[in-house]
């Protein structure tokens, strides 16, 4: 029989399958309240879902990003959240020098509205944060992450300067000491568009995480933040490090990790010549051309 014969009736089992027994709905987009202001959040919703996975996102980026492993993760039985913080993508509603909120609000407010909407909505289910980078280090900010069921860490790392070798050493000392607050007088807010591609930045979440950045106790060193919960989370945590991750050296990684003290925890290293890739970095591994690996790494530890 031709090969395309065969692909075309793998096609259409598999379709039949996923029909039968992960019946879901179409994508939408939905608008949850953090703080009085909105957020734009889209929910990927199964019907025969038991688990709901809330995807909290990287510094800058757009959830749009995440789209379509969020679909990959929905099409295997679990519905999914993503959203954008305040003052990002859609969630930005006014011009983004008026904006106050600062970084730890992504965590405390966003995040945790997020939470609450799961909570309200879908209180029979399983809750499971996906935490990329920023997004896994304000789970901790959340009072409603010590009723999550478990969570997952992607690159999620101190930005605190001394964790990188070399020339990313220096380049993160310059961007704490320099960079920064060159851009935040110079236009009130980090226009880092058109610096490295990701989402321009509120001034005050910028201002704050640079602050973060340049000390050893990164986020734990802020007085202003008056209540954490990372040592109250005591589910399990896989925690993914990426070996060529030029945002995110294991070092780094590691010590995040650590902050969930009593949690339990498994790290994962990612190498790309296990994957048979040149590379990839601190955003690859959300890329398609890993579904058939990662990704399916990534949906075995939340499941």
């Amino acid at each position: 029989m031709n090969v395309f014969v065969w692909i075309f009736l793998y096609e259409i089992a598999n379709f039949t399958y996923r029909f039968m027994f992960y019946p879901y709905r179409e994508m939408r987009e939905i608008e949850i309240t953090s703080n009085s202001e909105t957020l734009s959040a889209t929910l990927f919703e199964n019907d025969s879902s038991e688990i709901v996975l809330i995807i909290a996102s990287a510094t800058g980026v757009k959830q749009e990003f995440y789209k379509k492993f969020a679909q990959y993760i929905s099409d295997n039985g679990i519905t999914v959240i993503t959203f954008d913080y305040y003052g990002i993508g859609s969630s930005l509603k006014k011009p983004i020098t008026e904006l106050k909120n600062n970084a730890a609000d992504w965590g405390r407010n966003d995040l945790e509205s997020v939470l609450q909407f799961v909570k309200n909505n879908y209180p029979e289910s399983k809750k499971i944060v996906l935490g990329h980078s920023i997004g896994g280090q304000l789970i901790g900010l959340a009072k409603s992450s010590e009723d999550l069921d478990k969570i997952v860490l992607v690159a999620a790392q101190s930005g605190y300067w001394k964790y990188w070798r070399g020339i990313g050493r220096l380049k993160m000392w310059f961007n704490w000491h320099i960079l920064f607050p060159v851009l935040l007088n110079s236009f009130g807010y980090l226009n880092s568009k058109k610096i490295s591609g990701m989402e321009n930045l509120p001034r005050n979440v910028a201002n704050q995480w640079r602050n973060w950045g340049k000390n050893s106790d990164y986020i734990l060193s802020d007085e202003s933040i008056k209540d954490t919960f990372y040592e109250k989370i005591k589910v399990d945590i896989t925690a993914f490090s990426i070996e060529d991750d030029d945002f995110a050296p294991l070092a780094a990684v590691q010590w995040m990790t650590r902050q969930y003290k009593n949690a339990i925890k498994k790290s994962i290293h990612l190498k790309p010549e296990d994957f048979t890739s040149k590379k990839i970095g601190h955003f690859g591994v959300f890329k398609e051309k890993f579904r058939n690996t990662i990704w399916v790494q990534i949906l075995n530890e939340i499941t």
